[in-house]
């Protein structure tokens, strides 16, 4: 039987010579050049019943994490075998990929046989739950996956500005301890508070805002976002619904985030409409972004992004938001630690 192989790399002349070799082994290759198009490739092939065999994908892509996309992948198609290709082998924690199964990890430069034999080793193993995941020639043990119920919550950002002669410690520490209120940040710009509420529904939200926030004395100014579900190709929608279950989503957010040893900020992004799937997914996926919220509004897209320093939150910033096609504008917000409650 021919086997379907989908190639996901951004080394264009990587992805013809491996086209070109695969094929003439009698492999059939579905060759993408990013994340964003493998997801819609992948929606594509399974709506007509046709599957892939085997995904080979590089973990240092130029739109989306390589590992954050394999966990997805496996997710959704856990028939599918995935070889994670990459150059950068010193740099990569293994115990990132230790919940794999069925899994190979395979250093650049390799030739076409060393590919081949990895693919034929996977497609080899005939039961799955009797064997060890193997990253390289590594095996690891699984983690189990807990699976919990969770009561469905509506989310909503309510932004404060203070004023100048109140007391601003004495409000955010009313802000702080509201039990309503799940992050509470002082942040550095035109807006002096970011607040994340959440309630079972969006009239909740809006109800907490209205007869609780808007009757503190000292309060200038408020304005209410509420985060809802971005309107994304089908097969890019799908991916990011499955994602919210293993990554950070509007509908999981933590009230306890360890932020130990890093410095945050938030970053309001204006996106124009038609080019909202590549932004908003490229955003969601990247690995300084915690959070990554959709509101129907001038501020297309929520961020809250994360950096070891503030210059690697303004290069982030400069050098991949700012400059992706459809970005219209972007705001920072850098968040201060006012105080341990």
């Amino acid at each position: 039987m021919k086997k379907n192989i989908l190639l996901v790399d951004d080394e264009s002349s990587l992805r013809r010579s491996l086209y070109l070799s695969l094929t003439q082994e009698g492999y059939f290759i579905e060759p993408c050049e990013n994340g964003i198009n493998a997801i819609r490739k992948l929606e594509l092939y399974e709506q007509n019943n046709k599957h892939f065999n085997t995904i080979v994908l590089d973990i240092k892509l130029p739109d989306i994490d390589g590992i954050k996309l394999g966990k997805i992948f496996k997710s959704k198609y856990p028939d599918s075998h995935i070889i994670f290709i990459t150059g950068y082998s010193d740099n990569i924690n293994l115990y990132e990929i230790q919940d794999f199964t069925d899994t190979r990890l395979l250093e650049k430069p390799f030739s076409t046989k060393d590919l081949a034999e990895k693919i034929e080793e996977l497609n080899m193993v005939k039961n799955i739950s009797a064997t060890l995941p193997m990253i390289g020639d590594t095996p690891f043990i699984a983690a189990k996956a807990e699976s919990e119920t969770k009561i469905k919550t509506f989310s909503a950002y309510v932004l404060l500005k203070i004023k100048k002669d109140a007391d601003f410690f004495e409000i955010y520490r009313q802000l702080y301890s509201d039990k309503d209120v799940l992050y509470c940040d002082a942040t550095k710009g035109d807006y002096d508070i970011f607040l994340l509420v959440q309630s079972v529904s969006y009239e909740g939200c809006k109800e907490i805002c209205d007869k609780k926030f808007k009757t503190i004395e000292g309060i200038r100014e408020l304005e209410y976002y509420e985060i809802s579900n971005p309107i994304l190709d089908n097969g890019v929608s799908r991916i990011i619904n499955d994602a919210g279950k293993l990554l950070s989503s509007a509908e999981s957010y933590s009230p306890k985030r360890d932020f130990h040893n890093v410095v945050c900020s938030y970053i309001l992004v204006e996106v124009e409409r038609e080019k909202l799937d590549n932004v908003f997914t490229t955003l969601y996926f990247d690995d300084n972004v915690v959070h990554c919220d959709y509101t129907d509004s001038k501020y297309s897209m929520f961020l809250l992004v994360r950096g070891t320093q503030f210059s690697e939150i303004d290069d982030l910033l400069k050098n991949k938001i700012a400059i992706l096609d459809g970005v219209l504008k972007v705001r920072e917000y850098p968040i201060i630690t006012i105080f341990e409650m």
